[in-house]
């Protein structure tokens, strides 16, 4: 039996996943975000790839 999933549920369930405010997940969002700041991305795009407020970000890269 094979379930068809629609491209909208998953990128829903893939944002809920990345949502989780767990610490390993937010080690992963951190170390994500660390990785785009050294190659150049601007840290308004990280903000929202990672879902998190400019200062936030700013204060990961800060403590880096």
């Amino acid at each position: 039996m094979q379930i068809k999933v629609t491209p909208e549920e998953t990128a829903a369930v893939l944002m809920r996943w990345r949502k989780r405010t767990d610490n390993y997940a937010l080690v992963q969002m951190k170390a994500e975000a660390i990785l785009y700041a050294s190659r150049g991305v601007d840290v308004s795009i990280i903000a929202e790839m990672v879902e998190r407020s400019e200062k936030a970000v700013r204060e990961w890269l800060a403590d880096w």
